[in-house]
């Protein structure tokens, strides 16, 4: 009798073990499929967008966004996946399901400001309220932009300096080159005996030499010593402080060449 009942015991075990054998290979088949699936329609998603005119213009941007939308959708596919494959061998979720979410608080609490920085740079890229090359002002801060992360965002300033801002403090942002390029502006003074027609052609010339989009020149001040001859336009924000310099040397160059005398 008990040899009888031990080799029913056996039995069960045996067609148990199938089964949940049988569910695992259902569920890795499962995730493999959705995994191959996910991959696929965000591929195919991120090239229509790419591909569209009018945002073809943002491929680093979304090309960012779907890697990162399809990170949260596979490991979250992952994590369903391994919860079942527990249950499927006949483990009890509920308590590791109790102590994920004790410790997920704990975690939320302790990384409050990684969470938030993270969110953050997740409405920046979608939002493109900056994109790399464009100089922007975040607080007191001006400078052209190096890279936008998840977290953090580097800006290149006027001398030269990296400034990294975590997106989580990105309240107020000021972009200077959204319509096209950035103001560009030089100040000349000459005597106040110099032809203003000749020396304004100059400054035109030499503009539109260096390229200088919608150069635009005028007076901006005088007195019984000087007239301030100023000469405005955009330029590429990348290329700033390059076309500033090879402007002011080419002014100088032909400033000496009509033989306008600066003062």
């Amino acid at each position: 009798m008990q040899g009888w009942w031990s080799t029913l015991r056996l039995e069960e075990r045996l067609q148990h073990s199938v089964d949940a054998g049988a569910q695992l290979l259902k569920i890795i088949l499962l995730y493999l499929l959705a995994r191959f699936l996910i991959a696929r329609i965000g591929r195919a998603v991120v090239n229509r967008l790419e591909g569209m005119e009018r945002i073809a213009a943002h491929k680093p941007r979304i090309r960012t966004l779907g890697n990162l939308v399809r990170s949260i959708v596979e490991y979250t596919v992952l994590i369903i996946a391994i919860l079942m494959a527990l249950r499927a061998i006949g483990m009890d979720i509920t308590p590791l399901l109790a102590t994920a979410g004790v410790a997920g608080l704990a975690i939320g609490f302790g990384a409050q400001r990684l969470v938030r920085d993270m969110i953050s740079g997740f409405f920046l890229l979608a939002e493109n309220q900056f994109a790399v090359g464009e100089v922007v002002t975040i607080g007191a801060i001006t400078g052209v932009v190096e890279e936008v992360g998840m977290r953090t965002t580097h800006l290149r300033d006027e001398q030269g300096r990296m400034v990294v801002i975590a997106n989580g403090d990105v309240n107020l942002v000021i972009n200077h080159s959204r319509k096209g390029g950035v103001r560009l502006s030089v100040d000349v003074r000459v005597a106040p005996t110099v032809e203003l027609a000749l020396a304004k052609q100059v400054l035109l010339e030499v503009a539109d030499e260096v390229g200088i989009m919608q150069p635009l020149v005028g007076v901006s001040a005088f007195d019984a010593a000087s007239v301030t001859l100023r000469l405005t336009g955009e330029v590429v924000a990348s290329e700033r402080e390059a076309r500033e310099l090879h402007l002011k040397e080419r002014l100088l160059e032909r400033f000496q060449e009509v033989g306008i005398t600066l003062v």
